[in-house]
């Protein structure tokens, strides 16, 4: 099998973490700097995603279309790419608060929203809204 390329990595990628996260989310709202100055908003994964929904709802209040959809396409990839403490708190706060956060959406505004999150994001939203209490 010498030579032939499977598709296999052997080199483990780095998935990024909740401090890497900080930084990312800091180069699309600037203004989160300032609520992330507070040292405990940054020391777990749920804090970090928490603080950055929160952002994300002001942004949908304030129909800041531009960052909003910069701010959705950047948690499409820190869930990609985050480690799973990461994706783990993206489910449990962002994808949980969807509906709560576009409730008072025009319907064509939380499409767009929805339109601009990844297969995984969507799939992981719709697992939560259809998921069985029985």
């Amino acid at each position: 099998m010498k030579g032939i390329n499977l598709g296999i990595n052997d080199s483990k990628q780095i998935k990024m973490n909740h401090t890497d996260a900080v930084r990312e989310i800091v180069k699309v709202i600037p203004e989160s700097q300032e609520e992330f100055k507070e040292s405990y908003k940054t020391k777990t994964p749920f804090m970090v995603i928490s603080v950055f929904t929160k952002q994300i709802k002001k942004l949908i209040k304030n129909h800041d279309q531009k960052i909003l959809m910069k701010s959705i396409t950047k948690m499409n990839q820190l869930y990609s790419k985050g480690d799973q403490a990461l994706k783990n708190a993206i489910e449990n706060i962002f994808i949980y608060s969807l509906d709560s956060l576009t409730f008072c959406c025009e319907p064509s505004y939380k499409d767009l929203i929805f339109s601009k999150m990844s297969p995984s994001l969507q799939n992981n939203y719709l697992r939560q809204v259809y998921k069985s209490g029985i």
